[in-house]
């Protein structure tokens, strides 16, 4: 990931203690899809639920995970979404103006639709850009002059592409891909080494079955050494490699590695200057992705090309600073995006009079604000190299800090916090500062429908009084109809009797979601919740706009 400030150079951030955002998915049993690191540990239970390559599963439209059958752009948009949540987070909420997703430069339109689709309601406007235009646009400013040609061989976590750009005006000229090797596959090149070198095959072959759980976490752990064995032989000459029992540790020198790997770099390479004989030549290759770190890649090149290639220090990450520089420079030619528009349903910034629920409030005149413009470049390439995400984040600088979570973000009321929350139910907690362990608090939760709310409003109603009627006989002054904080909502009643308090629900529906805010006050808080109430239920908004 990659984020640049008012039009300063990209800076790369950190996700989970690391550079890089893993695009693995794994589904819980409740449905829900876990990205990244989160999705690697819960393959150490449920392998089964796992997909560690969702580009390469681009064409099949489902995935079976387990016993859960999941759209291919469910699972992209997963991915998309947790990038997109990462980069508002590091920027400290705002709206996302533009999100721009690279792909490689062959896929045609059914492809680039799924990931389309996967960004609906995410930003105010989706934008693709082939990956090698991205990488040509990093490496441009050391490639001078106008009409350059640039060779971009990029070795992902789950593909190989190569690409012919010339730059200014940007042009792909030539590209050939790999879409079935990567550097995972490296990994497991090594890995299958390693178990012809052990002497207990049976044993060897019970923990790469991984039947139980012990086995499952043992497996995991010895990917990761697997993977780091790999990285410290870009490094250097040697490396041990420790094995779990029974096994005794191994020790793999650089020169097995490339035994294993060069009929594989080899055809790559040999991708590169099919690509570069037709585009007629280049002037330069580099090198992108995890994978072209290896030394053996940069060697073969060099002798099949007669051009030594360039690799830099963070090949990971060069498309997604790449992207945020393109639309960087189409900005300041055009302007495109210096005053963008409002979204629908965005909160107004007002200061109100605040009515009982059910009532209006009366707005007084909008303050000045100031803009904050935001670049963030995501890379979520890891394991499963899928596409890039560039995202412009346009803030509101109002004084109210924004609190993004899950699909939904509301502003946060003067003089409370956020305290917590239940991923499993999207929900969030804020109570008030300095007050966090009292009883008073404003719920937020969402629940995504599997219909469109907004042409079937009365499907969506059904539901939710079919919920109420459920509910038993704390739930009361059920309305289907309401007005609170000037928005259109449903509201009921629920009596929390052990907590001494009230919960008022106002429950928000549009497109595919429903957003409910519980207001939990008791006696002596009421005023201070309905007044941090309105605050949330007049600014929250789902996706690119409730």
């Amino acid at each position: 990931m990659a984020l640049a400030v008012g039009g300063r150079e990209p800076q790369v951030v950190v996700v989970d203690g690391q550079p890089l955002l893993a695009s693995a998915v794994c589904v819980g049993v409740d449905g829900t899809l876990f990205v990244g690191q989160e999705a690697e540990r819960r393959a150490a239970v449920e392998p089964s639920r796992f997909e560690a390559h969702p580009k390469r599963r681009v064409d099949d439209g489902e995935l079976l995970l387990g016993d859960v059958v999941v759209p291919v752009a469910t699972v992209f948009r997963a991915v998309i979404g947790r990038a997109v949540a990462e980069a508002r987070r590091v920027a400290g909420g705002g709206l996302v103006d533009q999100l721009v997703l690279t792909h490689p430069a062959d896929w045609g339109s059914v492809r680039t639709g799924v990931l389309r689709q996967a960004a609906v309601n995410l930003a105010r406007q989706v934008r693709l850009v082939p990956e090698p235009v991205a990488a040509a646009v990093f490496h441009a400013a050391s490639v001078p002059g106008a009409g350059r040609v640039i060779a971009v061989l990029d070795l992902g976590g789950g593909t190989t592409d190569v690409s012919v750009v010339r730059t200014k005006p940007n042009v792909v000229l030539a590209t050939k891909g790999n879409p079935a090797f990567g550097g995972a596959d490296v990994d497991q090149l090594l890995l299958d080494h390693l178990g012809r070198t052990v002497s207990d095959q049976a044993a060897w072959a019970e923990l790469m079955a991984g039947r139980d759980l012990l086995d499952r976490r043992r497996r995991r752990l010895l990917h990761q050494d697997v993977r780091g064995a790999k990285e410290s032989l870009s490094r250097h000459t040697y490396t041990d490699v420790p094995l779990p029992s029974p096994f005794p540790d191994a020790h793999v020198t650089r020169d097995d590695l490339e035994r294993l790997i060069r009929p594989a770099i080899t055809a790559a390479v040999e991708l590169t200057a099919a690509a570069i004989a037709e585009a007629g030549g280049a002037d330069a290759v580099f090198l992108v992705g995890g994978s072209s770190r290896i030394p053996l890649v940069a060697r073969l090149v060099a002798e099949r090309t007669g051009i030594v290639p360039v690799t830099l220090d963070q090949p990971e990450t060069v498309v997604a600073r790449g992207a945020l520089r393109a639309v960087a420079a189409e900005v300041e030619q055009t302007g495109v995006l210096s005053a963008p528009r409002a979204l629908p349903g965005a909160p107004q910034r007002e200061t109100v009079h605040l009515g009982a629920p059910g009532g209006t409030a009366r707005p007084e005149p909008r303050k000045p604000t100031t803009k904050l413009f935001v670049g963030i470049g995501v890379l979520f390439a890891l394991i499963a190299a899928a596409a890039t995400v560039l995202v412009l984040v346009n803030g509101s600088g109002a004084d109210a800090p924004k609190v993004a979570r899950y699909d939904y973000r509301f502003s946060l009321p003067d003089g409370w916090t956020q305290t917590g929350g239940n991923p499993n139910i999207a929900r969030t907690d804020v109570k008030p500062t300095g007050a966090e362990q009292g009883n008073d608090l404003v719920i937020i939760q969402e629940r995504k429908l599997s219909f469109d709310s907004g042409t079937d409003r009365e499907r969506a109603v059904a539901r939710l009084r079919e919920d109420f009627t459920k509910g038993g006989s704390g739930l009361s002054d059920f309305r289907d109809h309401a007005s609170f904080a000037g928005r259109d909502v449903v509201y009921y009643r629920e009596q929390v009797p052990d907590q001494g308090a009230t919960v008022d629900w106002y429950v928000l529906l549009g497109g595919t979601f429903q957003v409910s805010v519980g207001c939990q006050y008791t006696p002596d808080g009421r005023d201070a919740v309905q007044a941090a109430c309105t605050t949330v239920v007049r600014s929250v908004e789902v996706g690119g706009g409730q």
